[in-house]
């Protein structure tokens, strides 16, 4: 079975985001951008390693729910699950600490909190349901953390459009994006696994 359009485009982007991420890897401060260069100049040891694993994650996620290996069995599945599931939860633990300091102030530190907290929790109860043999279960909640954690592509699709609204203002922009990112994603994902009870792949 091939993986249909849905999965193509969710491919897509994230293969774009994680370029994205890999820049700030390779070129650093270079393509900080500039309302933010000041706190990731100051916290080198969380915007990178924020990088790094979310670079990481945000590439295996699509792989997980190829048709092919929607089902949670086969080595390939188990080492790539256990590779996002310590990628997700170190994005998670650094984006946690990345949001204390975030640009716009207390309206998008705790938007970004509520993100990072909501990495955390669906992956980790992803990982428990796949030890406990869940299987229905555990695909529930990795869709959930993919889901969240797709905000990385969400938040830049959302960005321009709101400065547009915003009148070209990037603070009060972010400020909405930082909320924007995630939720309806967390919406979109808890409506997906309710209408589809047992999820084995994204077409």
């Amino acid at each position: 079975m091939r993986p249909g359009p849905a999965w193509w485009l969710v491919a897509l982007l994230s293969g774009a985001i994680a370029l994205y991420a890999l820049g700030h890897l390779v070129f650093r401060e270079r393509v900080f951008v500039d309302a933010l260069a000041a706190s990731f100049k100051a916290r080198p040891w969380g915007i990178y390693p924020h990088a790094f694993f979310g670079m990481i994650a945000i590439t295996l996620g699509p792989l997980q729910f190829l048709p092919t290996a929607g089902m949670p069995r086969g080595a390939r599945h188990r080492t790539l699950g256990k590779i996002y599931v310590g990628a997700a939860m170190m994005t998670g633990v650094t984006g946690l600490y990345m949001a204390a300091w975030a640009h716009g102030g207390r309206i998008a530190e705790v938007g970004f909190t509520g993100m990072a907290l909501a990495i955390l929790a669906t992956t980790a109860l992803a990982w428990k349901h796949a030890v406990s043999r869940d299987f229905p279960a555990h695909r529930r909640w990795m869709i959930r953390s993919y889901a969240v954690l797709f905000s990385a592509v969400t938040l830049r699709l959302w960005l321009p459009v709101v400065v547009v609204l915003h009148a070209g203002a990037f603070t009060p922009s972010y400020r909405w994006v930082a909320w924007l990112s995630w939720i309806p994603n967390v919406l979109w994902a808890e409506w997906y696994v309710r209408k589809r009870p047992h999820p084995a792949a994204l077409n």
